[in-house]
């Protein structure tokens, strides 16, 4: 008995190593299946997080720029986009333009970390398009954000 479960273990084994290597296989699609008509990601869509009415760029938003600079001396063409972000705390005209600077404040940063400013497309919505909605004079975190998307661009 004790042979029959040792031959019974092994075949499971390589029945479930079989089924995994066929998963692996599958899990990569045919290279005319990941062709699209839209733009493709260079990297990902970034992040930089800010305090409160501040523009002041922390170590992980210097850590994510320099992600982004790598991305695009590595990436081949491409272009990148920019958009300053604000909570509804303060009056919508202030939020409006702290969100330009905070965008200003992140291209700025990609610049001196290497990214050619001519690559670089930048915009601010203020309080408008937030993601996550709230009622006015809400201070939410997520919303006080520079989104950074890297594309790229046909050679």
């Amino acid at each position: 008995m004790f042979q029959g479960a040792k031959i019974l273990r092994t075949l499971v084994a390589t029945l479930a190593l079989s089924l995994a290597a066929g998963c692996a296989e599958q899990a990569s699609p045919p290279p005319q299946a990941a062709a699209t008509d839209g733009p493709e990601l260079a990297g990902a869509w970034y992040q930089v997080y800010f305090g409160s009415n501040s523009v002041a760029i922390d170590a992980r938003g210097q850590t994510i720029v320099k992600t982004v600079a790598h991305v695009v001396a590595n990436a081949g063409p491409t272009r990148v986009t920019v958009i300053g972000r604000t909570d509804r705390v303060g009056a919508p005209p202030d939020n409006l333009a702290l969100s330009h600077r905070r965008a200003n404040a992140v291209r700025d940063a990609l610049v001196a970390a290497g990214v050619p400013a001519r690559l670089i497309d930048t915009s601010w919505t203020g309080e408008a398009r937030q993601v996550v909605t709230t009622a006015d004079d809400a201070a939410e975190p997520r919303n006080r954000v520079v989104d950074i998307t890297v594309v790229k661009q046909s050679p």
